[in-house]
């Protein structure tokens, strides 16, 4: 059901100037409800759960009276297909699950374990990619190039701050998705402690860890820099339209940063403005999207081979350019925060 209310962009050209990130803008913008799903990337065989929308409708129901909320779905990989289409006969091939399996229509006991023990679910979706950066980066042919500039053409799918053992915010916000969805399918606390008072400070601590994650990649240091720049999943988000201050929008507040064109970099960039204006950041239990074998030989053809290449590095004019691009951002950001303190003051004082 949730087609019925889709927007699809299919960006005819090899060239990176294109801006994948102005697209979603225009689509938000173009949308007429409240809440908008965003971020599928459609290149790399991910399908929505068919229980998404049902998920989204309800989630859109209980904050329908508080604003400024945005929730991630997780993403991932199967190393087996899907047999919703089958009429329930089970096919026997190399990749099917056994007979009556059907993946989109609820969220089971099997396909929660396998999502958490990576038995068929992978996080890293670059590793099933239909081109892999990192083979164009094994391919590299030494021509003078400085070897700190080679390496800016690398892609970061799981990386996390290496001196830290903490675990990065992808993982953070995917433990959190197990967790509540296990306790939103069956009844359970999931990875929670029973005690309510002890789940709802888990529930509060993870909050806390994952909205300080989020910002902190914004201060542009060494290791949050290079995980801001090359982490390679485009994040799908629910994303409330109003903001967390009344008559603020959130396309107002923190759009998707067009400048990058179609190249895939600084995809957490947004996530992390808007964690740093206050809006709520949480997952969407029990909706999730996937690829699976099938829906990746799909697409991996000439055209898409072609232009992913192209997408692999981050690079513009200059290193300084990009610089520049990311204060700016940072700045942009900084400057709202305090316009929204200003209004919160002025309300404040004219009680």
């Amino acid at each position: 059901t949730h087609l019925k209310n889709s927007l699809v962009a299919v960006i005819d050209s090899y060239e990176t100037t294109i801006s994948r990130k102005g697209l979603l803008n225009m689509a938000t913008f173009a949308a007429a409800t409240r809440w908008i799903v965003s971020g599928l990337e459609l290149e790399r065989g991910l399908v929505l759960s068919r229980e998404a929308s049902v998920y989204a409708g309800r989630q859109a129901k209980a904050y329908a009276d508080m604003t400024g909320h945005v929730f991630v779905l997780p993403q991932f990989a199967s190393t087996r297909d899907d047999t919703r289409d089958d009429g329930g006969g089970g096919e026997t091939g190399e990749h099917r699950y056994p007979e009556g399996r059907v993946i989109y229509s609820v969220v089971g006991a099997d396909l929660l374990r396998s999502i958490r023990g990576k038995q068929t679910m992978r996080s890293n979706l670059s590793e099933y990619d239909c081109v892999r950066c990192e083979e164009e980066d094994d391919g590299y042919v030494d021509d003078g190039v400085d070897d700190e500039a080679e390496s800016h053409g690398r892609r970061l799918s799981d990386a996390h701050p290496s001196s830290s053992a903490e675990k990065n915010v992808d993982e953070l916000l995917e433990d959190l998705w197990w967790d509540l969805s296990v306790a939103d399918v069956y009844g359970t606390p999931g990875g929670f402690n029973g005690a309510s008072e002890t789940s709802v400070g888990a529930m509060a601590k993870i909050h806390d860890r994952i909205e300080v994650s989020l910002v902190s990649l914004l201060d542009r240091k060494g290791e949050h820099l290079e995980y801001l720049r090359y982490f390679d999943k485009l994040p799908i988000l629910m994303i409330d339209r109003l903001g967390p201050k009344k008559e603020m929008m959130t396309l107002d507040l923190a759009p998707e940063v067009e400048n990058f064109g179609g190249r895939a970099c600084f995809h957490l960039l947004r996530l992390a403005q808007l964690a740093t204006l206050g809006y709520k950041v949480s997952v969407l239990p029990g909706a999730f999207a996937a690829s699976y074998p099938n829906t990746r030989e799909a697409l991996c053809n000439e055209s898409i081979r072609e232009s992913s290449t192209s997408q692999c590095d981050c690079e513009l004019d200059s290193e300084s350019t990009i610089t520049q691009i990311l204060m700016d951002e940072v700045k942009r950001t900084a400057k709202v925060a305090v316009l929204m303190n200003e209004v919160d003051a002025r309300l404040l004082n004219s009680q």
